[in-house]
């Protein structure tokens, strides 16, 4: 699909050369560019830890805290931004390959270090507090999302002189060494490219690569529905005003895109800022590294 072409021949472009976390980060945020106006990409400096939960791994803290993720992906499909889709995800870099699988089954486990606490958070999606003044989120923000797939991981892996980027479903994940430190390895020895449905909604569990990452967006199987996610809500008020200020801070700064206000316009969040300063503080827009806004062509979507 186009999509997803597009985004894994911008991907190993920029990332030709990249060494370390931060630039293949900034290397997976500008490869959205290749989408033009139908992708909005922009990297935030914020707080790095942000919320409080209690843990459920069975090791380490009690009451660890964490950054929320790395990046907000949102997507939608043409003409109908209420359908819209969200993941938190937390970006890693593996030293070893990965590669593409164009059969579900992995020749063998793949594992790569992260942090445990990290992936408790996005695994288990407990009910969470706020960690600083300045951001204080709904507490079920993920624990009220219907499907997995509002916590995910993606993972840098090398490929010749550049990388490639694997996509995997949190709960996917199992933890090898489950002990006490925050720091461990995480391993995916599940089938890849696997569809689960959850109350009439599907994702996709895991992905091998940037192209095959960028088709599962157009199909409308990456993350969670954000409309249910805002009516099931414990806090319905703040989720909103939170998620309107980020697009609002989106729209302010990108004027030439119209992705911030379809969004706003279709999920119903146009003057439901009113709450967003007690939400946010003085933190700014967003609690995370990054957010990248995808619309896609609405012919090949999932709903």
């Amino acid at each position: 699909m186009v999509t997803g072409l597009k985004l894994q021949r911008a991907f190993r472009k920029q990332s030709l050369g990249a060494r370390g976390e931060l630039a293949l980060f900034r290397a997976f945020i500008r490869a959205f560019s290749s989408l033009g106006s139908e992708a909005l990409a922009k990297e935030y400096h914020g707080n790095r830890y942000q919320v409080t939960f209690n843990q459920a791994r069975g090791a380490g803290r009690s009451t660890p805290r964490c950054e929320l993720c790395d990046v907000l992906i949102v997507h939608y499909p043409m003409g109908n931004p209420s359908a819209a889709r969200i993941t938190f995800n937390q970006a890693k870099v593996a030293s070893k390959p990965f590669g593409c699988y164009r059969t579900a089954q992995l020749s063998k486990p793949y594992s790569f270090r992260a942090n445990l606490e990290q992936w408790d958070l996005l695994s288990n999606r407990p009910l969470i507090g706020p960690a600083t003044r300045t951001f204080k989120p709904p507490s079920d923000l993920l624990s009220g999302a219907i499907l997995p797939s509002v916590g995910t991981f993606g993972v840098f892996y090398p490929v010749g002189h550049g990388f490639d980027f694997a996509y995997f479903v949190a709960d996917g994940l199992t933890a090898l060494n489950n002990l006490g430190g925050r720091s461990g390895t995480l391993q995916w020895a599940n089938p890849l490219h696997q569809l689960r449905t959850v109350s009439g909604h599907t994702e996709i569990t895991g992905t091998c690569c940037m192209q095959m990452f960028g088709d599962a967006l157009q199909m409308g199987y990456v993350g969670t529905p954000v409309a249910q996610l805002l009516s099931s809500s414990n806090r319905p008020s703040a989720l909103r005003a939170w998620l309107a200020s980020v697009l609002v801070a989106l729209r302010r700064e990108h004027q030439d895109s119209e992705l911030p206000n379809e969004l706003l316009e279709g999920l119903e969040l146009v003057g439901a800022t009113e709450d967003g300063n007690a939400l946010l503080g003085g933190e700014g827009p967003t609690p995370v590294r990054a957010v990248v806004l995808v619309r896609t062509d609405g012919s090949h979507r999932n709903e």
